[in-house]
């Protein structure tokens, strides 16, 4: 088996331009580096199967980056994507978020926007879970859900503003996330896939604007989604969003728990809601401690 180490050596000696003499009597600089991608891409799976994926993902930078070079710009996309997978599979979150900005650069200048859109999406991913970025990872989301939108692919499109609304919230954007939240009731009126989310939607809204201070808009909210949607009308979402804006209202930290905790026995509140209601609830500690 050949040494990967080696094949990277013989591909940067090939992957030199040609000048002088060779320049107009040799082969072309185009196929020498297209053989230097080939060496790179040889190495590359080499490392794979010794399990070496930091390795790996840099071979397949070189790669792509001799095919470049070479012209091949939708193969160099491809590679880069592979260079991705090996360096997010070793844990290097940074290299993996480069190999996808550049694949993504690629694949927009090709007009491949629903495949850059997938890629922008994953690059979201690990800015929230792999750096817990917000901030770059709600941009990501943003501009993968325009690219959604724009391929008309409206469940995927809410799928980024959910992570992005979400991310908003717990980055303190309290306001602003509450502004992706209607967007999203918009976009699920009347669609029969996606209208068992609106519960869900009205409900985050209104507690973000609860987190916000806004009771008003968060008692508005509740009550266009009780006419806009019969489903939420008579919903325990509906009831939940009603007594904790009476518990906002009557400054009672005590009456805001008990109404959490009545709801959480038969509907489990998952992490985001629970982490917002706490911060709701604080708040409301907080002005009764300044009231003492």
């Amino acid at each position: 088996m050949s040494d990967p180490a080696e094949l990277i050596l013989r591909a940067e000696k090939r992957g030199v331009p040609s000048s002088g003499f060779m320049k107009i009597f040799g082969s072309s600089d185009s196929a020498k580096y297209e053989e230097a991608a080939d060496l790179c891409w040889q190495a590359a799976n080499l490392y794979k199967l010794r399990k070496d994926l930091k390795s790996a993902g840099e071979a397949f930078t070189k790669a792509a980056n001799y095919q470049i070079k070479a012209g091949s710009d939708d193969e160099a996309g491809n590679t880069f994507v592979e260079s991705y997978k090996s360096y997010k599979s070793s844990g290097q979150s940074m290299d993996a978020i480069h190999s996808l900005q550049k694949s993504v650069e690629i694949f927009t200048q090709r007009g491949q926007f629903r495949r850059a859109a997938n890629y922008e999406f994953e690059m979201g991913e690990l800015y929230e879970t792999a750096l817990t970025d917000y901030p770059n990872a709600i941009e990501c989301y943003e501009t993968a859900g325009e690219w959604y939108s724009q391929d008309q692919a409206l469940a995927l499109a809410n799928k980024c503003l959910v992570r992005c609304a979400d991310l908003k919230a717990l980055n303190s954007q309290y306001l602003e996330a509450s502004e992706v939240y209607a967007r999203l009731i918009k976009n699920s009126m009347g669609n029969r896939l996606s209208q068992w989310s609106l519960k869900d939607y009205y409900l985050k809204m209104g507690l973000c604007q609860l987190a916000a201070t806004d009771s008003v808009a968060a008692s508005r909210t509740l009550s266009e989604g009780r006419q806009e949607d019969s489903n939420f009308s008579e919903s325990r979402e509906a009831q939940l969003l009603q007594d904790l804006i009476e518990a906002v209202g009557e400054g009672d930290s005590q009456l805001f728990s008990d109404k959490v905790f009545a709801f959480d026995r038969y509907s489990k509140l998952d992490k985001w809601k629970t982490t917002v209601l706490l911060r709701i609830k604080e708040s409301i500690s907080q002005a009764e401690d300044d009231l003492l």
